[in-house]
């Protein structure tokens, strides 16, 4: 996500499609390096995908979630699970409901213990208006168990919000992260420096001073400077049905018929973890690494350890394949 901000026309079915072609065939594009963590696109098979996020606050959350359905439909990943990593009781029926909406309602979804508390924006609408079996289970556990059960080197943890679960799952078991986790995409802090303290990085400063300096395996950093060129979710209104809880959830931020001009976050650190660099992104960062201050600022610092940091080459571009990913609701 990002800094705290303010609250807040039909498109053609054969340009969808024309765009969604485009997305697929990048999502399609092999790894350039086999299991290697900064390989510009994605593993050759379906992405083994673990989602950590601050649902409940953004509209971005709930674009990141449709643009990896979008994406699992294609065939192109495998979400194990859904991690809550803020403290909000209607967080895990809200995931839960989306997913069952998607058609994937055996999803597990885990809540954090000690994770920040935050107001919820829209989970409560959507675990009170569509269905959902709402079954969470620890975090931590939930990830264990899910790594556990997954070849070694395959499992891509995607963090779209607190570091908290990360945390805590590295003082419980690191080795574990090291052998099963074969890259994680961060969204958080601002690069190659932070002008200011970036949201999720401010949501939980301790866990993340720790994932940023100890995580054990490859990282890429979506900053803030990235979401801020990207307007995406603009067409929902006139791509989804009446009854489609990403609809919901735009309308109740936006009202349909008005554009959103914040920017849109956690949808690129999802493109980038199902779809690689494409043509929309380069990695930048290779002889450094990510610090993060007491203050809550970041700055990229020499010394190599595995991190790299998003950089967008085209921003239009990335919100065109976005947007082809969030407006493909599924079929009825």
């Amino acid at each position: 996500m990002r800094l705290p901000r303010p609250a807040p026309a039909p498109v053609l079915a054969t340009v969808l499609a024309m765009l969604l072609s485009t997305v697929l065939v990048a999502v399609a594009e092999p790894a350039a390096a086999g299991r290697a963590g900064h390989a510009g696109g994605p593993p050759s098979g379906p992405v083994r995908l673990i989602v950590d996020t601050d649902f409940g606050q953004w509209w971005d959350d709930v674009a990141a979630l449709a643009v990896l359905h979008t994406a699992a439909s294609t065939g192109r990943v495998q979400i194990l699970g859904v991690m809550s990593d803020v403290d909000n009781p209607w967080n895990a029926a809200g995931l839960d409901a989306l997913n069952t909406w998607y058609g994937r309602p055996d999803i597990p979804i885990g809540v954090p213990s000690g994770a920040a508390a935050v107001d919820q924006a829209y989970s409560r609408l959507l675990a009170e208006r569509y269905p959902h079996a709402g079954r969470p289970v620890d975090a931590v556990a939930l990830y264990r168990r899910l790594l556990r059960s997954q070849p070694d080197h395959s499992v891509t943890i995607l963090s779209i919000g607190a570091l908290t679960n990360l945390a805590q799952l590295a003082r419980t078991d690191a080795a574990l992260i090291a052998r099963k986790v074969a890259r994680t995409v961060i969204m958080g802090g601002e690069y190659p420096a932070a002008s200011a303290p970036e949201w999720n990085f401010g949501l939980d400063l301790p866990a993340t001073r720790q994932v940023v300096a100890t995580w054990p395996t490859p990282a890429v950093y979506d900053g803030f400077e990235i979401g801020a060129q990207v307007f995406a979710g603009n067409r929902v209104c006139a791509t989804h049905p009446a009854g489609s809880p990403v609809r919901a959830v735009f309308d109740l931020l936006y009202h349909c018929g008005t554009s959103q001009t914040d920017g849109t976050w956690d949808p690129t650190a999802a493109y980038y973890a199902v779809a690689g660099t494409g043509r929309v992104y380069t990695l930048a960062g290779a002889g450094g690494h990510n610090t993060v201050a007491a203050d809550g600022t970041n700055a990229w610092v020499p010394g190599e350890r595995g991190q790299r940091y998003l950089v967008t080459t085209d921003a239009a571009r990335l919100t065109d394949a976005i947007d082809a990913l969030i407006d493909r609701a599924p079929r009825a």
